[in-house]
């Protein structure tokens, strides 16, 4: 029952951000490689600054969300590899908005591309362990936070 969850949550997610993304829209998020979901986590804002930190709050959120709910699944090895790596993403992505605060790009980015990296070893443990099939609502919704990393790593390259 709460892998359904999972994946409804997922679903509506993403018809949110298309939806939203074509209703409004920061031309900041043009470049980005996921437009639509970058302009639904920068939340209207049209400077790097202020859209990045938007993101990056937004994206813990997501990870908070997405541990909490695979946690829900069962207890399923590759999942506790998952709430691990969520966590670490998290402090990621923490020190990233400090390093934004602090105007240190070179940090902001090897951060961000902390974060990524945890989801991307979330998506490898569960496809080492075999447990795809269970955990299917963790890959996508991994899928998503990665792609919204991705995203953040983009806003990073336009400040100055």
């Amino acid at each position: 029952m709460a892998e359904k969850h999972l994946v409804s949550f997922s679903l509506v997610f993403l018809a949110v951000v298309v939806f939203a993304g074509q209703a409004h829209g920061s031309a900041i998020c043009d470049k980005a490689d996921f437009p639509a979901l970058c302009r639904s986590s920068v939340k209207g804002a049209s400077d790097p600054k202020s859209a990045i930190k938007a993101a990056i709050e937004h994206l813990i959120f997501e990870t908070n969300h997405a541990k909490d709910s695979s946690q829900k699944i069962g207890h399923l090895k590759s999942l506790s590899v998952c709430k691990q790596n969520f966590n670490d993403a998290i402090d990621d992505l923490r020190k990233s908005l400090q390093y934004l605060k602090n105007h240190d790009i070179p940090s902001l980015k090897i951060s961000l591309s902390g974060a990524l990296t945890d989801y991307s070893t979330c998506d490898d443990a569960v496809v080492e362990s075999g447990d795809e099939r269970k955990a299917s609502s963790v890959l996508s919704t991994d899928t998503i936070l990665e792609n919204m990393a991705g995203n953040c790593l983009y806003l990073a390259t336009l400040l100055k």
